[in-house]
């Protein structure tokens, strides 16, 4: 396992349990102890986690403002993504223009779009994902200007907007960093301000986020739930969150998840 899949995992099961010891954590991922020491104080040192008595913990409010590094983010709920992002690339037809929003599920959708070979016009504020795209000459890539976000890929600033203020695309895959019941949220004001353009851009507006999105809030909104037209989750959704969206009106699709 390499240490970005390790650091994940911790994340992941610190996400569920809110805090847990060295031990269980070793136990639980299976990696010996002092492996989990290292990584945890690792994480601890860059801002991802807070220590505690023999352990770590995420505290839910500072992580409103914060995003793990890239490789650790594209690594979290890596299962979750995959599948989300192949049911996200079936929609694209042959011939269409589709929006790529900065970010690790869509980037999956990509992926996933870039492996079916179908024809298709892509626009994206995100470098990782226009170079998935630049080996198949099927797609017709285009990536906005921009200044690059200090430790992403993603493209921000007047440049990147006004390109995709001019757009109108068929599609529009967008992702989000959580989502309340009313709001869709992010961890900055310049990715709420690129998040709000491309909400505007297309005829349909998909919404791709694993479960452990729902029902959280980040730093600043950039939308309601009812300025998309799809959400695509996968099925750890609590129910109780999918009944509470479906009864706004939105369609919510949850793909199945391998083990």
């Amino acid at each position: 396992m390499f240490p970005a899949q390790r650091r994940a995992r911790i994340i992941e099961l610190l996400r569920a349990e809110q805090s847990a010891s060295l031990r269980d954590m070793a136990e639980k991922i299976g990696i010996s102890l002092s492996t989990v020491r290292r990584d945890v104080d690792y994480l601890c040192d860059t801002g991802h986690l807070q220590r505690t008595h023999g352990g770590a913990m995420i505290e839910a409010t500072a992580m409103r403002g914060f995003e793990p590094e890239k490789d650790i983010a594209r690594a979290i709920a890596g299962a979750e993504k995959k599948a989300i992002g192949e049911r996200a690339a079936a929609l694209i037809q042959p011939g269409q223009t589709v929006i790529f929003d900065s970010g690790t599920t869509t980037a999956a959708a990509a992926r996933s779009a870039r492996e079916r070979n179908i024809p298709f016009t892509a626009m994206t504020n995100d470098l990782h994902i226009g170079t998935l795209f630049s080996d198949n000459a099927a797609i017709q890539t285009t990536v906005t200007g921009g200044t690059v976000r200090p430790g992403s890929t993603t493209l921000l600033g007047v440049a990147a907007m006004r390109t995709l203020e001019r757009l109108h695309a068929d599609i529009a895959f967008i992702g989000t960093h959580a989502v309340t019941a009313d709001l869709l949220s992010d961890t900055s004001t310049e990715l709420a301000d690129i998040k709000q353009t491309i909400l505007r851009s297309a005829d349909l507006v998909v919404l791709l986020a694993d479960s452990s999105k729902f029902f959280s809030r980040a730093f600043c909104s950039f939308g309601s739930l009812k300025d998309v037209h799809l959400i695509i989750t996968d099925d750890r959704l609590d129910p109780d969150h999918a009944a509470v969206i479906r009864a706004l009106g939105i369609p919510v699709e949850l793909v199945a998840v391998s083990s």
